[in-house]
């Protein structure tokens, strides 16, 4: 049984997943202040394993799992989640005061891998500030789910020499027809890719843009079964929170070794080429 397992499992269990996220960044930051922790890390946890390497965004991702925002709200641990096994880390979902915050940490312990920045509100600020320092951007329309907040967002990145990807986090609830106008829009104007929040708003882009449009399925994940069928959906990558924390590091290397498995079974049983007659 694993140290997460006997510390924090008991203590997270029931509640819900704000202050579970609590609890378990505190087990987190204890085990970054041991001594040679983060490289230790990243070696149990296999961060880099071979075979499940994929290109999103144009942006070279070890496998195709990430952990969603809410649980580094500041940028405080990014580099030593990634070093559980996730290839990238979405850190906030912040504004104005919570970008600068997290800023003066990237500026003190710059990423080592893929990294994401939630933005929530004040949105051309809190972009414009952090731009420099992460490498996508999850632009989180709960509050507003139109496409006004996007147009001054699009208009900056045109301003910057490197152009880094623009992904729209969805609300849970949305109707058919803001979501149809918010896949228009991003193909238009060239928004990178969507966050879904449950498998109806997966299935349902992927099918109106006909996979045009990378997804990122953020949907409450908390077993291996949940990832496989988001990726099955048409998801792109997968970003977890709530799996991690109720269940712990354990939990990413699970999802690894499922995902390898279901690569392997692929190659050996490939599925027969469409015969056209059949339609």
């Amino acid at each position: 049984m694993g140290l997460y397992n006997l510390l924090v499992k008991p203590f997270v269990r029931k509640r819900d997943i704000e202050s579970a996220s609590k609890v378990a960044l505190r087990y987190f930051e204890f085990i970054e202040k041991i001594p040679f922790g983060r490289p230790i890390s990243r070696i149990v946890h296999n961060n880099r394993a071979s075979g499940l390497q994929k290109e999103v965004f144009g942006l070279p991702f070890y496998n195709p799992i990430g952990l969603g925002a809410g649980l580094d709200l500041y940028g405080e641990l990014y580099n030593d989640l990634n070093g559980l096994g996730f290839s990238f880390v979405e850190i906030g979902p912040m504004g104005t005061e919570g970008v600068r915050r997290a800023v003066k940490q990237l500026q003190r312990d710059p990423q080592n891998d893929i990294l994401a920045a939630c933005i929530n509100s004040d949105f051309i600020t809190a972009f414009t500030l952090i731009y420099d320092f992460c490498d996508f951007f999850v632009i989180d329309i709960t509050s507003d789910p139109g496409t006004e907040i996007l147009d001054p967002i699009l208009e900056a990145r045109l301003a910057e020499d490197v152009y880094k990807p623009i992904v729209v986090k969805l609300p849970k609830t949305i109707t058919t027809l803001e979501l149809d106008d918010i896949l228009d829009y991003s193909q238009l104007y060239r928004v990178d890719g969507i966050e879904a929040r449950n498998m109806d708003q997966l299935r349902h882009i992927v099918e109106y843009t006909k996979g045009r449009l990378p997804v990122i399925a953020n949907m409450h994940i908390e077993t291996t079964a949940q990832a496989v069928d988001a990726i099955n959906a048409g998801a792109s990558l997968v970003a977890v929170r709530n799996g991690l924390v109720r269940n712990g590091p354990k939990f990413v290397a699970d999802m690894q070794r499922v995902l390898l498995n279901l690569k392997k079974n692929e190659r050996a049983n490939p599925k027969p080429d469409r015969d056209p007659a059949q339609g």
